[in-house]
């Protein structure tokens, strides 16, 4: 695993389970990860294709269909982990948000961190 301080693979086929998946319980490989610091970053949005775009071997400028706009609400979780109630205290909210984006389930963590992972079948237990 390498970290350069924005970005982090995982090739060690990380399976994690996710009981989450339309009451099916889907075995998911992490295939990526990326941190995400609103202040160097800018909008979390770009973070997200970003991600994408490494998930998929592509330029972020491919990351086009469908909108991510369309998966999920980026602004209302990007207000709610990052926003700032005022000028001299911002907000940290806790918790993640699970979205699934193309072929992948995307995870957005109050940290900063979003985790880009894909499907290794569904658990046959």
């Amino acid at each position: 695993m390498t970290n350069n301080g924005r970005t982090t693979t995982n090739n060690d086929n990380e399976i994690e389970r996710n009981g989450s998946d339309l009451g099916r319980d889907t075995r998911r490989r992490q295939v990526t990860q990326r941190h995400y610091d609103p202040a160097r970053d800018g909008e979390l949005t770009t973070a997200i294709v970003f991600a994408v775009a490494e998930a998929e071997g592509v330029s972020p400028s491919e990351v086009t269909s469908p909108p991510l706009y369309d998966s999920v609400d980026v602004a209302a979780i990007e207000d709610a982990f990052f926003g700032s109630e005022s000028e001299s205290e911002p907000r940290r909210g806790a918790g993640v948000v699970e979205f699934r984006y193309v072929d992948y389930l995307l995870k957005v963590r109050s940290d900063g961190w979003i985790l880009v992972c894909e499907s290794t079948g569904v658990d046959p237990s």
